[in-house]
């Protein structure tokens, strides 16, 4: 018995390594009856498995899935959703509100395929993860490579005694789900984490960054590294109520004035001779900035991280604001930090003051953050029509409520056969009128279109003269009709 057993047991020992622990697992199970048999069948299990050159070992397998009681994905959903994320489809973001507003679950047999797309698609792998639902957090469990996309809290091992890439990697998910958890765990550790793995983790803070962050972020500014302190000072202009906002307020109040005289209210500004320590480690760098000079620079950081309450406390209102005269040394310098504060502090009332006064010369950065509604209305009313189509106008339509209305696809569809009608006489395959120079826009109105604009296009298609404006009008009408089906599907 011995010698069968072990010439068995040695094949088995030089298989795969699953295979392995597997067998030995089901082996040593099968060694029973006399005890003096039961002795030599583990000696002859064990001798075979060190001629093989591995260690025995026996495998324990993991308790069952938790049950998942969702709805499955109806069988053309489910068939569909591999294809969507192969091809990268700009209609998952739809497709994902949908299937979770109905809570689907995907059917067991693509949880495998599902873990495998999640960890190579960033934008969509929390939506991935969630349609596996527990029985992919199972999964993720039993296999290393898919170790990042477990989201369950007993992961906190792995910030304790994980490599560095693993560890930030953890920072970087938690942040994401449950921000106040991930920050108290780094304010724990972090006297005692290395310099450059402190940089890294500081940098993770701008996920689901708030005002409870400040603490240790000011904290931070104390740090002997300078990237730390760097990265420290950028969250920091993000958090207006902060004690380091509050800072900035002030100097921005020693520096800046308002002048009044009769027929004349202007800006004054009235810089310091030097920086006092305070200054500087508040991030004030005493250095030049693209030859602006070193004081034009030192306003340039103060306005840009106060508080844009401050300008409106000090002349009325951002509309005020911008329209305030300011010296000619100073102008330009003060509206590249008042634009700088409104992304960094997300703020919607300056946004809207900057389109309403610039209108297509408006940064971009700043469009996205004026109300959806009023942006609407802008474009309605006509504002935008000489440039809703090209690349300054783009920005108007991002996070619009989706599906866009009906009369901003049909206002697009106008702007749309303006540019085939001026294609069509120029006589060209391409150039800046045709459908190729309008591509990002056109899988715009693909994805965000209501269903209702679909004839709308075809209708479009009929008229044009523009052959490739023609194939670009019926497509984009055939792919709506696609995401109604797809929609369709998950009923």
């Amino acid at each position: 018995m011995s010698e069968l057993l072990s010439t068995a047991l040695l094949g088995t020992a030089r298989s795969t390594p699953a295979l392995q622990d597997l067998a030995t697992g089901e082996l040593a199970h099968s060694i029973t009856g006399d005890p003096a048999e039961v002795l030599l069948g583990a000696a002859a299990l064990e001798n075979a498995y060190r001629d093989g050159g591995v260690t025995a070992s026996v495998y324990v397998l993991p308790a069952p899935a938790a049950d998942d009681d969702r709805l499955q994905l109806p069988p053309a959903a489910a068939g569909h959703l591999m294809q969507l994320l192969a091809a990268k489809s700009w209609t998952l973001p739809e497709w994902f509100a949908v299937a979770v507003e109905r809570g689907y679950r995907a059917p067991d047999h693509l949880v495998a395929d599902l873990l495998s797309a999640a960890r190579s698609n960033d934008t969509h792998r929390e939506n991935i993860l969630r349609l596996a639902g527990p029985r992919g957090q199972w999964l993720a469990a039993q296999n290393p490579e898919w170790s990042e996309l477990r989201r369950t809290a007993d992961r906190l091992e792995v910030w304790q005694h994980g490599s560095h890439p693993e560890r930030l990697q953890w920072l970087t998910a938690m942040r994401s789900i449950n921000p106040a958890a991930a920050a108290a765990e780094l304010r724990r550790t972090w006297d005692t984490e290395r310099g450059e793995h402190r940089a890294a983790f500081i940098t993770g803070l701008a996920t689901g960054l708030g005002d409870s962050d400040a603490a240790l972020l000011e904290h931070a500014l104390d740090d002997r590294r300078k990237d730390v302190r760097q990265q420290a000072v950028q969250l920091l202009r993000q958090l207006p109520r902060s004690a380091y906002a509050q800072r900035m307020a002030a100097r921005a109040r020693a520096w800046v004035r308002v002048e009044k005289k009769p027929l004349r209210t202007r800006l004054v500004v009235n810089m310091p001779g030097s920086l006092d320590d305070s200054a500087r480690r508040d991030g004030i760098e005493n250095v030049h900035f693209k030859n602006k000079g070193i004081r034009s620079w030192w306003l340039r950081m103060v306005v840009t991280a106060a508080p844009l309450s401050v300008w409106e406390d000090m002349i009325g209102s951002a509309s005020q604001a911008l329209d305030i005269r300011i010296e000619d040394q100073w102008r330009d310098v003060m509206t590249e930090a008042w634009v700088n504060a409104t992304v960094l502090q997300r703020n919607p009332r300056w946004a809207s003051a900057f389109l309403h006064k610039e209108g297509r010369q408006t940064e971009r950065r700043v469009v996205p953050l004026v109300p959806a509604g009023e942006r609407l209305d802008y474009i309605l009313a006509g504002h935008a029509d000489s440039y809703l189509l090209g690349v300054d106008g783009t920005a108007l339509f991002e996070d619009l409520p989706h599906p866009w209305p009906l009369d901003l696809a049909q206002r697009i569809i106008t702007r749309f056969e303006d540019m085939a009608g001026r294609h069509a006489s120029t006589g060209k395959e391409l150039g800046q009128f045709s459908r190729h120079s309008h591509y990002s826009t056109l899988r715009s109105a693909e994805t965000h279109f209501p269903f209702s604009a679909a004839p709308l296009l075809h209708a479009a298609a009929e008229r044009t003269r523009d052959p490739g404006w023609q194939q670009a009008f019926s497509t984009a009408a055939a792919n709506i009709d696609h995401r109604r089906t797809l929609l369709k599907e998950l009923e």
